[in-house]
């Protein structure tokens, strides 16, 4: 579920910068194409070959019928996709950045490091390490060395591009001199300090987002004294219909007296049916 507090912060670039970055507020927001077939945001939605559209379970992405040449980080999309902060979107060869919160910026000294209940996760979503977890319960190793937790085998990529560490408030991402440095949420960066949900990326392509358990995700969002666990919810029961009941108990005696005269009807036949 989306914090509608964040939500504001979402924003839509165009790679082509034609267009200002377009806030996604909640709502609907319609991409057509100009008089010259490109990409832009439309305000009939009738004329719409997709839409973006926002609420508190997040940014879904909605294709028109028939629309074709419309990819999420490399992917076809032929009629709805759920994305997240980093997220690329491509309409005709033209990028559009779904930009996030920015990454908070990563801590000077590795007081934090040192965490002993770890419980992030790094998943590849995307790139040759994609359906990989990988936990992040000591310090982790991204670079094209083989012996690198995340091997990224790419003869531009850098032999130890960046490293990974757990932290009091999250993971660390320390940047080891790579040229392009990553991207997280869709925001260029050398260093800094990722939460769950957050995305990086490297190189493009190599695609992770940073998770922990539900069950921790919401020990934070409990009420106090509840002992760390939810709350249960009353279930609630429909009120039975006076005139239902009535109804009912008026149909019991002719369904009995029907039984009874069924029975009797069998009863003879058994009896002078057999002489």
């Amino acid at each position: 579920m989306l914090d509608c507090a964040r939500v504001n912060i979402l924003r839509l670039r165009f790679s082509n910068h034609e267009q200002a970055d377009l806030v996604l507020a909640p709502g609907v927001h319609a991409i057509g194409r100009d008089g010259g077939g490109t990409p832009c945001l439309v305000g009939d939605a009738a004329t719409a070959i997709a839409q973006f559209c926002v609420d508190r379970r997040g940014v879904w992405l909605q294709v028109r019928e028939g629309t074709r040449g419309l990819h999420v980080n490399g992917r076809s999309v032929r009629r709805m996709a759920m994305l997240r902060p980093g997220d690329a979107v491509y309409v005709d060869g033209v990028e559009l950045m779904l930009l996030g919160p920015p990454p908070l910026p990563a801590p000077d000294d590795d007081s934090g490091a040192s965490v002993q209940d770890a419980h992030m996760v790094l998943r590849g979503i995307g790139g040759q390490n994609h359906g990989r977890s990988l936990t992040l319960d000591r310090p982790r190793m991204v670079g094209r060395l083989r012996e690198c937790d995340i091997w990224i085998n790419e003869p531009a990529f850098a032999e130890r591009h960046a490293r990974l560490e757990p932290h009091a408030d999250g993971v660390v991402l320390r940047d080891l001199g790579s040229e392009s440095g990553s991207v997280v949420n869709g925001h260029p960066v050398r260093h800094a300090l990722l939460r769950p949900g957050d995305q990086v990326v490297f190189e493009a392509q190599h695609r992770f987002v940073v998770e922990a358990p539900v069950a921790v995700a919401m020990a934070s969002d409990l009420p106090a004294g509840s002992g760390g666990r939810p709350p249960i919810a009353p279930v609630a029961e429909a009120p039975a219909d006076p005139g239902a009941v009535r109804a009912t108990a008026r149909r019991i005696p002719w369904l009995l007296l029907a039984a009874l005269l069924l029975a009797g009807a069998l009863s003879l036949l058994l009896i002078y049916g057999v002489r």
